[in-house]
């Protein structure tokens, strides 16, 4: 055989298998094209990712302020219900401390009026202790006179 027979052989490989290789490295090309395709959506799914556990991160701060938020809601409450009460004790006690203010006046007016009788009293008993003390002595000079009397007589 000779070179010529090689060369045509080659030749007819070559052409053969020429459109085989063209198109390989079309496929080749596209491959890598999907590859970097296939990277960036690989960097956008980890972006994706880092994004969803910040949100996840971030709800979980939001649901517990809520929580917390809603525990003093409770506490307000509480806290109103207490308030509310302890207003109603007070108005019930100021109404009570009206109520013995009042009887507290009305004994101090009592007692004034009692002590004004009984200074009525002590006076008018002075005033009868006097008459009767002139009355015992006027009894005891007439008893000394008729004791006189009779002695004389």
């Amino acid at each position: 055989m000779s070179i010529n027979h090689y060369f045509v052989v080659s030749h007819v490989l070559y052409n053969q298998f020429d459109p085989f290789f063209a198109g390989r490295g079309k496929r080749v090309t596209e491959l890598e094209c999907v590859s970097s395709q296939a990277n960036e959506v690989h960097t956008h799914k980890t972006e994706l990712n880092q994004a969803i556990q910040e949100l996840e991160s971030t709800l979980k701060k939001k649901e517990e302020e809520i929580e917390r938020l809603k525990q003093e809601i409770d506490s307000a409450r509480e806290l109103q219900t207490q308030r509310n009460s302890l207003t109603q004790k007070l108005q019930e006690v100021e109404i009570r401390n009206k109520e013995l203010e009042g009887q507290l006046s009305d004994l101090e007016q009592r007692l004034e009026k009692s002590q004004n009788e009984q200074e009525t009293f002590r006076n008018n008993l002075k005033t009868l202790l006097e008459i009767l003390d002139g009355k015992i002595f006027e009894l005891t000079e007439l008893r000394d006179n008729l004791a006189k009397l009779t002695e004389c007589s």
